[in-house]
């Protein structure tokens, strides 16, 4: 063999040998990462704690994100970053987080990963954490993605800023700004995060081109923000939205300036300038955090949220691309499970104060409801009226600009147990008993498929639909169509029929079971815009 074919050969195989490269260990723009094998899941490969902005302090305090500081050599990526700001829930909620260490520098994401070399590009689910923008973060057992992955994907589960080091609006911030924006820097953490990715996925084996997003309660809320952003245009492929509450936002910046400049007055800072920002930034974190008041979520601001979601939904202004949408049949129950009864006089109070002169209208639809307890009917109605309703609008103007929707109504009833404190699950003593029907967040764990993680008392149908939901998620990720071989067949949405998938024990396509309600609320929420 002559050696100038010797020669390709070799460059052939060298070629060859880097474009097989395996993911253990990847070059991104700021520095190479080394990640380690999942502990429960073989075949998927771990990095935690990557560094996606610069940290948020000092003079970056409320500003939008900064590219990430580069490093020099390897660094494993073997240790979650802190969660961001945030104050302890009690430990005798629900939604219960233990002793987070906490810190303003916590802008960093994890990635779990199934290639096996950087050329596969499977499909990437970042993931956005719930907890009404106030708390949680991307690294809770419940959210560990080695269990989608091995399905064939690459997910991220990514930290934003939260309260009002996330979402504070200022006269003098929005000054300062090129935009003439303030508020909704947890939003800009995301897209961030989304950056990230379209600029270093591929080196995990991930598809750049075939990015969902997906998010619960306030991360299913700003999931569906994302799509409506003109600054997630090319950065996301498809949204999915666990009990989102998006679709009725009309918090206005001018609200927004007004709510913070009475939070700064609270801190002693007062004024609309240079000085004020200076004395802004120089308040302890700690003491922001447990200043009641601060601004605690997004609002129009004309730039990261140009308008009223509804009507840049409906104008397809934005990210034309399919969604995969759902809530719990009795999501309130979890949100108020330590609510005190109340008496008739009470719900009605609740009922005049959000619907007026139709409360009565509502109370009717509400019978059975309203036999079992007021307090049985106030949280049953809050549910249809936040989260379901919002679900059931956004796929409907999903349709209407000519794109897929799949809806899902989860009504399993999940064992009750502290979701984020898995050394400690038991939260009432019961061992689990499955006192709330499908409460708020219950569907976490059957999506991660992390049953084996957290939680207890699971049994082999809660099993079963892990394996279905899970099957579910990572396929509308890969195609944009949750449905795949062996899977219950599950239709695209159509608004006349609205028909839906049933995820409980049974899985299967049924009109929606609060049809009736649900169109009722849309028609007066329709009426009063």
């Amino acid at each position: 063999m002559k050696v100038g074919k010797i020669a390709v050969l070799l460059a052939a195989a060298a070629f060859a040998g880097a474009a097989q490269a395996d993911v253990s260990e990847v070059e991104t723009a700021s520095g190479v990462l080394r990640g380690f094998a999942s502990e429960h899941q073989p075949g998927v490969t771990v990095f935690e704690g990557i560094s996606f902005a610069a940290p948020p302090t000092g003079e970056l305090r409320w500003r939008p994100p900064a590219p990430p500081i580069p490093f020099a050599g390897v660094k494993t990526a073997d240790r979650p970053g802190p969660a961001c700001w945030q104050l302890r829930p009690s430990d005798a909620s629900l939604y219960a987080r233990g002793n987070l260490h906490r810190s303003e520098d916590c802008l960093y994401l994890n990635l779990f990963t199934s290639a096996e070399n950087a050329d596969e590009r499977l499909p990437v689910m970042v993931w956005y954490h719930g907890g009404g923008n106030t708390t949680g973060h991307a690294a809770a057992r419940i959210f560990d993605g080695a269990n989608l992955a091995a399905r064939g994907a690459v997910v991220i589960t990514a930290n934003y800023r939260l309260g009002p080091l996330g979402f504070l609006a200022h006269p003098a911030l929005s000054a300062e700004s090129a935009e003439d924006s303030s508020g909704n820097y947890g939003l800009l953490d995301q897209i961030a995060a989304l950056e990230w990715v379209r600029d270093n996925v591929a080196g995990f084996g991930g598809d750049p081109e075939r990015v969902t997003i997906f998010g619960q309660s306030a991360g299913g809320t700003d999931v569906c923000l994302l799509q409506s952003s003109p600054l997630a245009e090319g950065l996301i492929d498809r949204v999915i939205g666990q009990s989102p509450g998006c679709i009725k936002l009309d918090i206005e910046l001018e609200q927004g300036h007004e709510g913070g400049s009475a939070y700064a007055e609270r801190l002693g800072v007062s004024g609309d300038g240079e000085r004020a920002l200076a004395e802004l930034r120089a308040v302890p974190a700690e003491r922001l955090i447990a200043t009641p008041g601060g601004t605690t979520g997004p609002l129009i601001d004309g730039w990261v949220v140009p308008g009223r979601p509804y009507d840049m939904l409906e104008s397809g202004g934005q990210n034309r691309i399919p969604v995969m949408v759902g809530a719990l049949a009795e999501e309130y129950y979890g949100l108020q499970h330590t609510a005190a009864p109340i008496i008739e006089a009470d719900l009605d109070s609740y009922l005049e104060a959000t619907f007026g002169g139709e409360s009565a209208a509502v109370k009717a639809h509400y019978p059975e409801a309203l036999d079992l307890s007021p307090l049985d009917a106030r949280k049953e109605i809050m549910g249809d009226n936040g989260f379901l309703l919002a679900v059931r609008m956004w796929a409907r103007l999903v349709n209407g600009r000519g794109n897929d929707a799949y809806v899902y109504y989860f009504s399993r009833p999940a064992p009750v147990f502290r979701l984020y404190v898995h050394e400690d699950p038991d939260l009432t003593g019961s061992g689990g008993q499955r006192l709330w029907g499908a409460y708020h967040s219950g569907d976490l764990a059957y999506v991660f498929d992390n049953l084996d993680l957290v939680g207890l008392d699971w049994d082999d149908d809660d099993r079963a639909l892990a394996d279905i939901v899970a099957d579910y998620w990572v396929n509308f990720a890969a195609n944009g169509d949750p449905n795949g071989p062996g899977l219950p067949e599950w239709p695209t949405y159509d608004p006349e029929a609205d028909i839906v998938q049933i995820l409980d024990a049974e899985v299967g396509a049924a009109v929606h079971p609060k049809s009736e309600e649900l169109e009722f609320l849309e028609e007066l929420y329709l009426r009063g815009r």
